[in-house]
């Protein structure tokens, strides 16, 4: 029990004691509390927000007709349904799914009022759930099912057979929040079938249900792919950590680059990137390589390559805040070598990526900034900052926890021509 001020004033042994707190004060909400996890309580229905929805919570835990457990799945039904068919209606406002596009984040943890729990749409055709707190894994079945019946009633899939719903749960932060689990692969299909999803009127080949790099689609980047590409005509693009290629598509298809040469050290990622750009057309525009990206950069300098487009879009290199200042080194040294690979004459675009929330939310944004503008210096190019972006609108975030789950940056740089340098 804690005061106003947030200071502990009482502890209680039993959730007898909780109730009798609970009778003495104002009922606000109501949450999912536990004693093992950082964020002890969960608050999953507050009067505020769902005043309605609430009474009817309030009207369920006060009913004789149920017992506890009873109690506790009819309001995570009654609720998981609410939210879901409020995160459904938004990403509708956000004409999602379209003709052009049929994958997005449908919810989004904390920024749906759901946290610890993640949808994707895959190809209109299979919703990819993760759980990453304790409570979507104990009401796991319950939230499938709600989940099916919601997107049963979904306009966009009317008419086609059910959605396929795949669970995945990230272990490591289960663990954290004092839940233990297994991970079982989904047998019911072939770890190889393929789905082909849309974005932005570029196809790729996914593979939702087997597991490693070429498992997923990441639809964070969708407006950053697509923004960057219309800075690409006649350009010669290199994308860094290139995964299955979606910058470089964007870059070729809608940028019309000149050239583009995509480079991961994924060998499935380079598999998958290949077999997208021959999907869309344009396998003769567009060369994929295996390689370190650090040990690519610095023979390309020695070679001489340039080019005027250079993405840098690598993975999460700064898990948590104690990795922050490792990763920060390795985000200096990285984007020091791609912008001397930039056009020394005429200067390019650098688009420089971080996935890391310690890392975007550092200094409100700045840390970031700074680390790739002594970068430059280190490189002997001056930047400038055109844009800097996050992650696509269907990432929504609760404006009152903003930016604490902001986790993507894209900063797009001019970086001068290297003559430019006094």
């Amino acid at each position: 029990e804690y005061d106003i001020g947030g200071e502990l004033i009482n502890e209680f042994d039993n959730s007898s004691d909780v109730e009798k707190g609970l009778s003495q004060g104002k009922l606000i909400g109501f949450g999912l509390f536990n004693p093992r996890s950082m964020y002890r309580t969960f608050i999953f229905c507050h009067q505020t927000n769902y005043p309605n929805l609430f009474k009817q919570v309030n009207t369920i835990f006060k009913s004789s007709s149920f017992g506890e457990q009873e109690k506790t799945e009819a309001v995570i039904k009654l609720v998981m349904t609410a939210k879901i068919n409020d995160a459904m209606r938004s990403r509708m406002h956000m004409n999602l799914p379209s003709k052009d596009t049929d994958s997005y984040r449908l919810i989004n943890g904390e920024g749906d009022g759901l946290a610890g729990f993640a949808v994707d749409i895959i190809g209109g055709k299979v919703a990819v759930a993760m759980a990453s707190a304790s409570w979507v894994e104990i009401y796991k079945d319950t939230i499938i099912s709600v989940l099916g019946n919601v997107l049963k009633s979904h306009p966009a899939y009317e008419g086609q057979n059910e959605l396929d719903i795949i669970w995945r749960n990230t272990p490591m932060r289960l663990k954290q929040d004092g839940f233990t689990v297994d991970e079982v692969p989904n047998e019911e299909y072939s770890r190889d079938t393929a789905v082909t999803v849309m974005e932005n009127k570029i196809k790729y080949y996914t593979y939702p249900y087997g597991q490693g790099q070429k498992t997923g689609f990441y639809c964070d980047q969708r407006e950053n792919r697509f923004n960057l590409a219309l800075q690409c005509e006649d350009k010669r693009v290199l994308d860094l950590c290139c995964y299955n290629g979606g910058f470089s598509l964007n870059a070729v298809v809608h940028g019309k680059a000149n050239s583009c040469v995509g480079i991961d050290s994924s060998q499935d990622a380079i598999d998958a990137a290949i077999a997208n750009a021959e999907l869309n057309g344009v396998g003769s525009r567009v060369e994929f390589h295996k390689a370190d990206i650090a040990k690519y950069m610095n023979n390309a300098e020695e070679e001489g390559k340039e080019f005027d487009v250079i993405i840098l879009d690598p993975p999460k290199l700064a898990p948590t805040i104690n990795a922050l200042d490792r990763a920060s080194r390795k985000y200096h040294s990285l984007n020091r070598d791609a912008c001397k690979l930039i056009n020394s004459k005429e200067g390019g675009l650098l688009l420089t990526c971080t996935c890391s929330g310690a890392m975007t939310q550092r200094n409100g944004g700045q840390y970031f900034l700074q680390t790739i503008r002594g970068a430059a210096l280190a490189a002997g190019r001056r930047i400038t900052l055109l844009r800097s972006s996050g992650a696509a609108p269907c990432h929504v975030q609760d404006p009152s926890s903003y930016p604490a789950n902001a986790y993507l940056t894209a900063a797009l740089f001019y970086v001068s021509p290297k003559e430019d340098v006094n």
